[in-house]
């Protein structure tokens, strides 16, 4: 039996390529690569495990077979938090001084700054607590399209994946640390007083050991791709999914993360990089057939 080999487990094996050998080109600028060679290896073993599983899948128990599709809900934080030292290694310091001369130049204020003046303890629990929404958004589409169609579930996945590798490739290219370090004292009142607010930024801070990701918002090209896909896939979906991306997209100024010019590059990126990941999914999909119908 050939290995057949999913296009979402190509696209991370080629982002772990790219990774490891970036890491084996900077080592000398970093404290632990052999860490994170180590990390990439696991995370390789991982790739490896899923394609071995997917021709069984059909013999799999249902949570096996979940966990083939949604494993990248895991995998890709793990590789997420491991950018930071390769980002800093290769792009030196954070270059928010850029982002903020183009909102400057855009809007003549800072605009999470001229935003503090909406800031109320409630107000800020609610656009906090959209701002949480990012961790669950994609993952709602991506369940409830397994549930009514499988291979547009597994479509979603790799699209998404895309986006993500995407924004990550930005965090190279400008890396920046967002308003609330870059313009921490320009602000004059605090967005965490509530039990709420605070519980979910101090998560944040725990969980994302990666800084480093503030240009393009990662969490509007989600909320973009999600949307578009929504739109496609899922239009009854859509429209419960279009407040709460709207509301995730603006909190990511509300709450000092991004500057406005982030979510315009997010945006923009998405709505480019959905059908080219559509695109991509059909020529790696189509060869496969073609191949296998040639062997027959």
């Amino acid at each position: 039996m050939r290995v057949r080999i999913r296009p979402t487990e190509a696209v991370h094996a080629a982002a772990l390529v790219v990774l490891t050998a970036l890491t084996i080109a900077l080592r000398h600028r970093l404290d632990n690569p052999g860490g994170l060679l180590l990390v990439y290896l696991i995370l390789f073993g991982v790739l490896v495990l899923v394609t071995w599983l997917v021709p069984k899948e059909d013999r799999l128990p249902a949570p096996l077979d979940f966990l083939i599709d949604f494993y990248p809900a895991v995998f890709l934080p793990v590789l997420f938090n491991m950018l930071e030292p390769l980002i800093a290694a290769l792009r030196g310091g954070a270059r928010d001084d850029l982002l903020i001369a183009i909102d400057r130049a855009m809007f003549g204020v800072d605009v999470s700054v001229w935003m503090q003046r909406f800031a109320r303890p409630l107000v800020n629990d609610v656009f906090y607590c959209f701002y949480a929404t990012y961790y669950f958004l994609a993952l709602t589409l991506g369940l409830i399209l397994w549930l009514r169609d499988r291979p547009a579930a597994r479509r979603f996945v790799f699209t998404l994946m895309v986006v993500y590798y995407v924004s990550y490739a930005g965090y190279f290219i400008v890396p920046a640390l967002g308003p609330r370090f870059a313009q921490a004292n320009l602000y004059t009142v605090s967005l965490t007083e509530t039990p709420v607010s605070r519980f979910i930024n101090d998560t944040i801070n725990s969980l994302e050991k990666t800084k480093f990701d503030v240009f393009p918002s990662g969490h509007t090209m989600v909320s973009v791709a999600v949307l578009l896909v929504a739109w496609k896939r899922a239009r009854d979906v859509f429209w419960w999914l279009l407040p709460i991306a709207t509301g995730l997209i603006i909190s990511t100024v509300y709450c000092r993360f991004h500057y406005v010019i982030d979510l315009i590059a997010g945006a923009s990126l998405a709505v480019v990089t959905v059908p080219f990941a559509d695109w991509l999914y059909d020529r790696w999909t189509g060869r496969q057939v073609a191949r296998e119908v040639a062997r027959a």
